[in-house]
């Protein structure tokens, strides 16, 4: 009989066991979303640029293609992030040789060495006879 009581010491009171039910029967009760009519009358949440400021971005990037020499490693290159091989192309360029500090890209109308730069000067040398 000891065990008896002790267990039901331990059910819930009947007012929290109704408490639940009204909880499940809430959960269980059918919701309507949003119809389509309510749909089709929302507004579009996305910013569209006009096709001015799109063009005028476009040619901006497209006059100032500058690249950035961040490494060189075993015939490697790292350029504005990515890594590349010697006969890459990377944008109208091909790198053509790897150094230990520079690269050479070149296209059909010109030819760039592009330098390792470091925060401080210390792969600067200046040498005097």
């Amino acid at each position: 009989m000891f065990t008896v009581i002790e267990a039901q010491d331990k059910l819930p009171a009947s007012s929290e066991v109704k408490e639940y039910d009204k909880i499940f029967e809430k959960i269980a009760e059918r919701r309507s979303g949003a119809d389509s009519i309510m749909i089709d009358k929302l507004e579009n949440p996305f910013i569209i640029l006009s096709s001015e400021q799109n063009e005028s971005e476009n040619n901006a990037t497209a006059q100032a293609s500058t690249y950035v020499l961040e490494a060189t490693f075993d015939q490697k290159a790292k350029i504005n992030g990515n890594w590349y091989k010697k006969n890459d192309l990377i944008g109208s360029y091909m790198l053509i040789k790897i150094t230990r500090n520079s690269v050479i890209l070149q296209n059909e109308i010109e030819k760039k060495e592009l330098v390792i730069r470091t925060k401080d000067d210390s792969n600067i040398k200046i040498f005097s006879k």
